[in-house]
Formats: C-alpha cells, structure tokens, sequence
C-alpha cells in the first residue's frame, strides 16, 4: 500500500504514519510539508492508494487546495483531516469531493476503523455531520428534505437577494464552492436557476 501524508507539521506526520502501519505490514509513507510539495508527490507517485490532506496547511487555501488535489489525482481517495473539527467544515470538505473527514483528536480505533472504510471503497461521514443534518429544522421545509445545511445556508443568503461574491463573504467560501453548492441545490429542487430557486422557497413559505 502506498500512502501520502499530507501536513505542515512533522510530529503529527510521524503520529499518523505510526498509526496507519497498523493496516498492513507492507506500507510505503510518503511526507508532505505544503499543497505544492503534495501535489508534486501525488504525481509522482504510481499506484497510490490513499492522500491524507491537513485542510490548513500552506498552500491549501480552504478546500481549493483539496480541489487541486482531486485534480492531480482524481482516482485516489482523500481524506481531509484538521484540528477544526465542527459540522460545517467537515461538510464543505465532504461536498467537495473528500472521501472522509478525520479530526486530529480522534481516537486510534475508530481513525483506522474510518480508513479501512475509505480504502474499501465507501466513504467516512463522521457522526457529528450526521446528527447536524438530521436534527435541522429547516430540513422539515416541504421540498427542501435533500438540501445540506451548508445548502440551506446558500439558499437562505439567495433569498435575501445577494450575489455569488456577497455569499461568499458572508460564509467564507471561494467562487467555485459556492457555485458547486449553486448547482446542487438547482438539481435537487428541480429548478434550473437562482430566480426559480428563491421563487420556490418563496412560494413554499420558507424563509430561511
């Protein structure tokens, strides 16, 4: 197995590759300190199983640079991790094409446990993620049952009438996340664009 260990900070490189040895005997660890020195490894590397990406180290940018790794790898799973462990984060991250979610203060077992889901093929959603969007009282809203709460939240901001770089402000998200959330909000609620979306909610007596 060959893995890439994506952080800025050494000690928790050697933490990690401590731990995941535990998944087989026959495991090749690569180290990265930036995004930059990643993505070169990840291009590099023939045959790579698995990318562990710290969402704040240099050159990441939020989840852009979880974007330019998908891109330099599309086939291989990756698998955010981060000392910023709240819902919204773990969601943007898992919206955006991560295979999993893994905060830094997670415990040994249920980390291998979540990589060993990851390298089978299925994808790790962390139980706070899912108690998050289960409890949401928005979610309740006829016809609106499929949105995420970072969905909702774009919904809301459109229904108050801002603009794509006004939303991103305002939830500290790039162009491209919010466009992607644009996109998935439109084919869930079965409209084709912002207008039919707000007139939607509008009409369903939703408001925010």
């Amino acid at each position: 197995m060959k893995l890439l260990i994506a952080d800025d900070h050494g000690l928790i490189r050697d933490m990690f590759a401590e731990l995941v040895r535990e998944l087989t005997e026959d495991l090749q660890i690569y180290h990265a300190g930036t995004l930059p020195q990643a993505v070169e490894l990840a291009r590099a590397t023939d045959a790579l199983d698995l990318i562990l990406l710290d969402l704040r180290m240099p050159g990441m940018n939020g989840l852009a640079g979880l974007n330019a790794m998908r891109e330099a790898r599309p086939e291989v799973a990756i698998v955010v991790m981060s000392g910023d462990a709240d819902p919204e984060t773990m969601r943007d991250a898992l919206q955006a094409g991560a295979a999993g979610f893994i905060p830094k203060t997670m415990r040994a077992a249920p980390m291998l446990s979540a990589l060993r889901l990851v390298l089978s093929g299925g994808r790790y959603i962390p139980e706070q993620v899912i108690q998050e969007t289960d409890k949401s009282p928005l979610r309740q809203v006829p016809g609106f049952e499929a949105l995420s709460l970072r969905e909702l939240d774009v919904l809301r901001h459109l229904v108050k009438g801002q603009t794509n770089k006004e939303i991103g402000r305002e939830l500290q998200l790039n162009d491209v996340t919010i466009g992607l959330h644009l996109s998935s909000i439109y084919r869930k609620l079965g409209v084709k664009s912002r207008t039919q979306a707000v007139r939607l909610a509008l009409r369903q007596g939703w408001d925010g």
